[in-house]
């Protein structure tokens, strides 16, 4: 397999996750109902990032129809690893999820196969939950306006784009899209988000492939300028920014995906409740519209399509970490 050949999940994936969870929600009762102890979502990344921007809607009304308080614990670190392999130790007793995100779950493995955990045998999905497309960003002090200038701009010179870490989401959608163009680019990992934002002021760094909710100020404020969304649609929040698929490169589509995952030992029955739990909370149209005021696709996947998913992202990104040579820290 080549990187020209890998695509992420598609609209048909994502269709056939909604009919499984429709079939839970007629069948299975609240779940915690009987059970008061609070719920908590392990988040692998420090406060106020995208762990919280995701989590925050949710929250209440999950803990209404679950029964018990839904509580974040953060946990950063090594690229999600910290909070994911404290999720598999934990106790399989429902009570425990982890925000799972690309990471730990479809990348780490492939940069340093030493690892404790497997994603996909010690977990156990409950819902994906929502993506956030990335944007092709370069800083404004060049005058490129469009993706054909930089990319033309980029092949006559050796430019900078930040990430918040080695093997991050914004690491590889780098890779994968400077692999399908043909060019190089030199990459500098931060530890998170916040140093690669200050990194960015400083002019550090400038070029960025970042969700649209992280960058939208800085596009406000004149310091980058969108050129490109690597999704199927064009966001709300940046409606006169194209998507590759218009611009001649199909199919390269990245996104910030994240979802909620149980140690893998947790009763089936309580997983089910929780998806249908999820699937109800976003039947409302007002947290819909939460989610696409942040410029994410809230679509949420029930368990064997999420599990898809990161079966599928797995398999793309091993290909990239291997064809553009990342390597551990």
């Amino acid at each position: 397999m080549t990187v020209e050949t890998l695509f992420p999940i598609t609209r048909r994936s994502l269709l056939r996750g909604l009919g499984g969870a429709s079939a839970v929600l007629s069948t299975v009762p609240a779940a915690g109902a009987q059970d008061p102890r609070p719920y908590r979502v392990v988040i692998p990344f420090p406060p106020g990032g995208a762990g919280t921007a995701t989590m925050a809607p949710l929250m209440g009304p999950l803990a209404e129809r679950l029964g018990a308080p839904v509580e974040l614990d953060y946990r950063p670190g090594a690229g999600g690893n910290v909070a994911t392999l404290h999720v598999v130790r934990s106790d399989a007793d429902g009570h425990t999820l982890l925000l799972g995100h690309p990471g730990p779950l479809a990348i780490n493995q492939h940069i340093n196969p030493r690892s404790y955990f497997d994603p996909l045998k010690d977990l156990a999905p409950v819902a994906g939950i929502t993506r956030y497309p990335l944007v092709i960003c370069i800083v404004s002090r060049f005058g490129v306006r469009t993706l054909a200038d930089f990319i033309k701009l980029a092949r006559s010179r050796e430019l900078v784009f930040g990430s918040s870490g080695n093997g991050s989401i914004q690491h590889v959608a780098g890779e994968i899209f400077r692999l399908n163009v043909g060019f190089k680019m030199l990459h500098v990992p931060f530890a998170g988000d916040g140093p690669m934002q200050e990194a960015l002021i400083r002019g550090d760094i400038e070029v960025l492939f970042e969700t649209g909710s992280n960058i939208v100020q800085h596009v406000k404020s004149g310091l980058l300028t969108p050129l490109a969304v690597m999704g199927p649609e064009r966001l709300s929040m940046l409606p006169d920014t194209p998507i590759l698929s218009e611009l001649g490169y199909p199919g390269l589509y990245v996104s910030a995906w994240f979802g909620l995952l149980a140690p893998a030992a947790t009763p089936v029955a309580v997983r089910d409740a929780q998806t249908a739990a999820i699937f109800d909370v976003f039947r409302s149209s007002e947290i819909q519209k939460q989610f696409e005021a942040m410029g994410a696709s809230p679509v949420p996947v029930g368990p064997s399509a999420f599990a898809a998913l990161i079966e599928e992202e797995s398999d793309r990104w091993s290909v990239v970490v291997r064809d553009a040579k990342i390597k551990p820290d």
